[in-house]
Protein backbone atom coordinates (compact mmCIF):
# COMPACT_ATOMS: atom_id res chain seq x y z
CA UNK A 1 0.00 0.00 0.00
CA UNK A 2 2.85 2.29 0.81
CA UNK A 3 4.40 1.63 -2.58
CA UNK A 4 1.16 2.52 -4.34
CA UNK A 5 1.01 5.80 -2.43
CA UNK A 6 4.58 6.70 -3.45
CA UNK A 7 3.82 5.88 -7.09
CA UNK A 8 0.78 8.18 -7.03
CA UNK A 9 2.86 11.04 -5.60
CA UNK A 10 5.50 10.56 -8.29
CA UNK A 11 2.81 10.61 -10.99
CA UNK A 12 1.39 13.86 -9.61
CA UNK A 13 4.87 15.44 -9.56
CA UNK A 14 5.49 14.36 -13.15
CA UNK A 15 2.16 15.87 -14.26
CA UNK A 16 2.99 19.12 -12.48
CA UNK A 17 6.42 19.29 -14.12
CA UNK A 18 4.92 18.66 -17.55
CA UNK A 19 2.46 21.53 -17.02
CA UNK A 20 5.29 23.83 -15.97
CA UNK A 21 7.35 22.84 -18.98
CA UNK A 22 4.33 23.48 -21.21
CA UNK A 23 4.02 27.02 -19.83
CA UNK A 24 7.75 27.66 -20.25
CA UNK A 25 7.67 26.51 -23.86
CA UNK A 26 4.83 28.88 -24.79
CA UNK A 27 5.10 29.85 -28.46
CA UNK A 28 6.69 33.29 -29.04
CA UNK A 29 5.02 35.86 -31.26
CA UNK A 30 6.51 36.03 -34.75
CA UNK A 31 6.95 39.70 -35.56
CA UNK A 32 7.23 41.04 -39.10
CA UNK A 33 8.14 44.74 -39.03
CA UNK A 34 8.98 47.09 -41.88
CA UNK A 35 9.77 50.82 -41.52
CA UNK A 36 10.49 52.86 -44.64
CA UNK A 37 10.88 56.54 -45.50
CA UNK A 38 11.92 58.81 -48.36
CA UNK A 39 15.17 59.65 -46.57
CA UNK A 40 17.55 58.04 -44.07
CA UNK A 41 17.71 61.43 -42.30
CA UNK A 42 15.09 63.00 -40.03
CA UNK A 43 15.08 66.76 -40.64
CA UNK A 44 14.63 69.34 -37.89
CA UNK A 45 11.79 71.75 -38.64
CA UNK A 46 9.97 69.29 -40.91
CA UNK A 47 7.32 66.63 -40.28
CA UNK A 48 9.10 63.46 -41.40
CA UNK A 49 6.84 60.68 -42.69
CA UNK A 50 7.70 57.08 -41.78
CA UNK A 51 5.64 54.24 -43.26
CA UNK A 52 5.33 51.55 -40.57
CA UNK A 53 3.90 48.05 -41.06
CA UNK A 54 3.80 45.78 -38.00
CA UNK A 55 2.50 42.21 -38.21
CA UNK A 56 2.30 39.89 -35.20
CA UNK A 57 0.15 40.98 -32.26
CA UNK A 58 -1.30 44.20 -30.93
CA UNK A 59 0.75 44.04 -27.75
CA UNK A 60 3.51 46.37 -28.91
CA UNK A 61 4.81 49.85 -28.08
CA UNK A 62 6.66 52.25 -30.42
CA UNK A 63 9.34 54.61 -29.08
CA UNK A 64 11.22 57.32 -31.01
CA UNK A 65 13.86 58.94 -28.82
CA UNK A 66 13.84 62.73 -28.35
CA UNK A 67 10.97 63.18 -30.80
CA UNK A 68 7.29 63.97 -31.03
CA UNK A 69 4.98 62.21 -33.45
CA UNK A 70 1.42 61.56 -34.50
CA UNK A 71 -0.04 58.51 -36.24
CA UNK A 72 -2.18 58.60 -39.39
CA UNK A 73 -2.99 55.08 -40.57
CA UNK A 74 0.34 53.35 -41.07
CA UNK A 75 2.20 56.68 -41.21
CA UNK A 76 4.21 58.03 -38.28
CA UNK A 77 4.67 61.80 -38.77
CA UNK A 78 7.77 62.59 -36.73
CA UNK A 79 9.24 65.89 -35.51
CA UNK A 80 12.80 66.01 -34.16
CA UNK A 81 14.55 68.88 -32.40
CA UNK A 82 18.30 68.31 -31.87
CA UNK A 83 21.04 67.31 -34.32
CA UNK A 84 22.66 63.92 -33.85
CA UNK A 85 20.85 60.62 -34.09
CA UNK A 86 17.69 58.90 -32.88
CA UNK A 87 16.27 55.38 -32.86
CA UNK A 88 12.89 54.02 -33.91
CA UNK A 89 12.20 51.03 -31.64
CA UNK A 90 9.30 48.57 -31.42
CA UNK A 91 8.84 46.79 -28.08
CA UNK A 92 6.77 43.69 -27.38
CA UNK A 93 4.74 44.05 -24.18
CA UNK A 94 5.34 41.16 -21.76
CA UNK A 95 3.65 40.16 -18.48
CA UNK A 96 4.52 42.07 -15.30
CA UNK A 97 4.94 45.34 -17.26
CA UNK A 98 8.11 44.11 -18.92
CA UNK A 99 9.05 44.84 -22.52
CA UNK A 100 11.31 43.22 -25.10
CA UNK A 101 12.85 45.04 -28.08
CA UNK A 102 11.87 43.33 -31.34
CA UNK A 103 12.95 46.00 -33.86
CA UNK A 104 15.33 49.00 -33.90
CA UNK A 105 16.31 51.40 -36.68
CA UNK A 106 18.82 54.26 -36.45
CA UNK A 107 18.25 57.66 -38.10
CA UNK A 108 20.52 60.68 -38.44
CA UNK A 109 18.99 63.98 -37.34
CA UNK A 110 20.04 67.14 -39.19
CA UNK A 111 18.99 70.73 -39.72
CA UNK A 112 17.52 71.62 -43.10
CA UNK A 113 20.26 73.42 -45.06
CA UNK A 114 19.63 77.14 -45.39
CA UNK A 115 18.70 78.48 -48.84
CA UNK A 116 21.59 79.91 -50.89
CA UNK A 117 21.18 83.59 -51.72
CA UNK A 118 22.26 85.10 -55.04
CA UNK A 119 22.58 88.80 -55.81
CA UNK A 120 22.01 89.11 -59.56
CA UNK A 121 23.27 85.55 -60.02
CA UNK A 122 26.34 85.99 -57.77
CA UNK A 123 26.69 84.02 -54.51
CA UNK A 124 27.37 85.70 -51.19
CA UNK A 125 30.99 86.46 -50.23
CA UNK A 126 31.77 86.89 -53.94
CA UNK A 127 32.79 89.85 -56.11
CA UNK A 128 30.24 91.60 -58.33
CA UNK A 129 30.36 94.54 -60.70
CA UNK A 130 28.25 97.33 -59.22
CA UNK A 131 26.66 97.98 -62.62
CA UNK A 132 25.49 94.35 -62.72
CA UNK A 133 23.45 94.99 -59.57
CA UNK A 134 21.91 98.13 -61.07
CA UNK A 135 20.99 96.45 -64.37
CA UNK A 136 20.00 92.92 -63.29
CA UNK A 137 18.30 94.20 -60.11
CA UNK A 138 17.24 90.97 -58.37
CA UNK A 139 17.89 88.92 -55.23
CA UNK A 140 17.05 85.21 -55.41
CA UNK A 141 17.22 82.23 -53.05
CA UNK A 142 17.64 78.57 -54.03
CA UNK A 143 16.81 75.79 -51.56
CA UNK A 144 19.04 72.68 -51.88
CA UNK A 145 16.58 70.84 -49.61
CA UNK A 146 13.40 71.57 -51.58
CA UNK A 147 15.39 71.77 -54.84
CA UNK A 148 13.59 74.88 -56.05
CA UNK A 149 13.81 78.66 -56.13
CA UNK A 150 12.07 80.44 -53.26
CA UNK A 151 10.31 83.79 -53.30
CA UNK A 152 12.36 86.55 -51.64
CA UNK A 153 9.94 88.81 -49.74
CA UNK A 154 12.29 91.60 -48.73
CA UNK A 155 15.79 92.53 -47.56
CA UNK A 156 17.92 95.31 -46.08
CA UNK A 157 21.11 96.70 -47.61
CA UNK A 158 23.57 98.27 -45.17
CA UNK A 159 25.87 101.00 -46.50
CA UNK A 160 28.85 101.76 -44.23
CA UNK A 161 30.10 105.35 -44.02
CA UNK A 162 33.14 105.39 -41.79
CA UNK A 163 31.99 104.54 -38.29
CA UNK A 164 28.32 105.01 -39.21
CA UNK A 165 25.95 102.90 -41.31
CA UNK A 166 22.83 103.63 -43.30
CA UNK A 167 20.22 100.92 -43.80
CA UNK A 168 17.79 100.85 -46.73
CA UNK A 169 14.89 98.41 -46.98
CA UNK A 170 13.26 96.67 -49.95
CA UNK A 171 9.86 95.01 -49.55
CA UNK A 172 10.35 92.63 -52.47
CA UNK A 173 13.23 90.93 -54.34
CA UNK A 174 14.36 94.09 -56.19
CA UNK A 175 16.63 96.98 -55.22
CA UNK A 176 14.96 100.34 -54.57
CA UNK A 177 15.91 103.43 -56.57
CA UNK A 178 17.68 104.86 -53.53
CA UNK A 179 19.70 101.64 -53.17
CA UNK A 180 20.77 101.82 -56.82
CA UNK A 181 21.85 105.45 -56.44
CA UNK A 182 24.02 104.55 -53.43
CA UNK A 183 25.49 101.52 -55.21
CA UNK A 184 26.38 103.65 -58.25
CA UNK A 185 28.76 105.77 -56.13
CA UNK A 186 30.49 102.86 -54.38
CA UNK A 187 34.19 102.45 -55.11
CA UNK A 188 35.88 99.11 -55.99
CA UNK A 189 36.66 97.15 -52.84
CA UNK A 190 33.57 98.39 -51.00
CA UNK A 191 31.52 95.83 -49.10
CA UNK A 192 27.75 95.63 -49.41
CA UNK A 193 26.02 94.07 -46.41
CA UNK A 194 22.63 92.32 -46.57
CA UNK A 195 20.43 91.63 -43.55
CA UNK A 196 16.81 90.73 -42.75
CA UNK A 197 16.47 88.69 -45.92
CA UNK A 198 13.12 86.89 -45.80
CA UNK A 199 11.91 84.14 -48.12
CA UNK A 200 8.76 81.99 -48.38
CA UNK A 201 9.13 78.22 -47.96
CA UNK A 202 6.98 75.76 -49.94
CA UNK A 203 4.95 74.92 -46.81
CA UNK A 204 3.95 78.58 -46.39
CA UNK A 205 6.38 79.39 -43.56
CA UNK A 206 8.53 82.52 -43.70
CA UNK A 207 12.26 82.06 -43.05
CA UNK A 208 14.76 84.75 -42.13
CA UNK A 209 18.16 84.03 -43.69
CA UNK A 210 21.57 84.73 -42.22
CA UNK A 211 23.21 88.09 -42.99
CA UNK A 212 25.77 88.04 -45.79
CA UNK A 213 28.01 90.33 -47.82
CA UNK A 214 29.28 90.83 -51.34
CA UNK A 215 32.31 92.77 -52.59
CA UNK A 216 31.93 95.58 -55.10
CA UNK A 217 34.11 95.87 -58.20
CA UNK A 218 34.01 98.03 -61.32
CA UNK A 219 35.00 96.55 -64.68
CA UNK A 220 34.81 97.61 -68.32
CA UNK A 221 32.08 95.06 -68.97
CA UNK A 222 29.27 97.62 -68.78
CA UNK A 223 31.10 100.63 -70.23
CA UNK A 224 29.60 102.04 -73.44
CA UNK A 225 31.80 101.34 -76.46
CA UNK A 226 33.89 98.77 -74.61
CA UNK A 227 35.29 95.98 -76.78
CA UNK A 228 37.89 93.29 -76.34
CA UNK A 229 40.98 93.65 -78.55
CA UNK A 230 42.58 90.29 -79.27
CA UNK A 231 46.35 90.10 -79.01
CA UNK A 232 48.44 88.86 -81.94
CA UNK A 233 50.72 86.98 -79.55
Amino acid sequence: MKEVFIIMILMLLATSLEAQNASIKAKKTKWKIDVSSADSILWIGSENALTVNIEGENNFLVEIKDARWRVAGNKYLVQVFAEGATTFTVYEKLPNKKMRSVYTKLYQVKKIPEPIVYVCGVKNDSVIDKQQIIQDDIVTAISPFYQKQLSVLGFDVIFPFGEEVDTLTSTNNHFTLDMKRRIHYLTPGSILYFDNVYCALPDGKIQKLKPFQIFIDETNKYNVGYRVIKSNN
